[in-house]
């Protein structure tokens, strides 16, 4: 008989999953918008949007095979489309920036609208600030120790502290026994940063639409 965290980490699952058809309908009406004129932010936002594809899908699949180890990376570098897009808004000139980062520049070379660097980390403490996204810095802090070795991994491998200090320790060789509750928290981060991005993306096709006709 399934718990009641296993259906809502289904769900969860399947919530995500299910984020494709909207990224793709936000991707055509951003072609679209404007009569079809494309500007570099264009291409910036769709870079972003296919890799937040890729990343989703990795996810979820990562997910289901229970290999939590080489899924949890991932929250943080979907994480990182947002912060990316976020960055986009408080930019002196979006366009600009647009076409530095398809140029190559690094986004922590570029400064914003008070002249400030856009470290990865100033990004995700600023963008905190705002109504909605206080979880960002902390998701950012926390998923930030999946990407080097840290202490997570450490303790990913201990499974039971009993008595007398004793220690089980299991080293799986395909797949990782991992606390529903845990599982449930990365999936609602993606979740949570897919819904930021959303909101993003949509944002700069209405600007788009109501940007003056020449």
């Amino acid at each position: 008989m399934k718990t009641t965290n296993e259906d809502t980490i289904k769900k969860a699952l399947n919530k995500l999953d299910s984020s494709r058809e909207i990224y793709l309908k936000i991707a055509k009406e951003m072609l679209e918008a404007d009569q079809g004129n494309i500007f570099p932010l264009d291409l910036f936002a769709l870079g972003v949007i296919k890799r937040s594809l890729l990343l989703v899908k990795g996810f979820c699949d990562l997910a289901r095979s229970n290999n939590f180890t080489s899924a949890a990376p991932l929250v943080r570098l979907h994480l990182d489309n947002l912060l990316q897009i976020y960055a986009v808004f408080i930019a002196k000139n979006p366009h600009d920036f647009a076409m530095k980062k398809l140029k190559g520049e690094r986004t922590n070379n570029l400064k914003d609208k008070s002249g400030k660097k856009m470290k990865d980390s100033y990004l995700a403490k600023k963008l905190s600030r705002n109504e909605g996204t206080s979880w960002v810095e902390r998701v950012y802090k926390e998923t930030s120790k999946f990407i080097h070795f840290s202490d997570k991994h450490i303790f990913s491998m201990v499974q039971n502290i009993g008595e007398n200090r004793t220690i089980e320790i299991l080293i799986p060789s395909d797949k990782e026994i991992v606390p529903e509750q845990a599982q449930l928290e990365a999936i609602s981060a993606m979740n949570a940063i897919t819904n930021e991005l959303f909101r993003y993306l949509i944002g700069w096709v209405k600007t788009k639409n109501n940007s003056p006709k020449k």
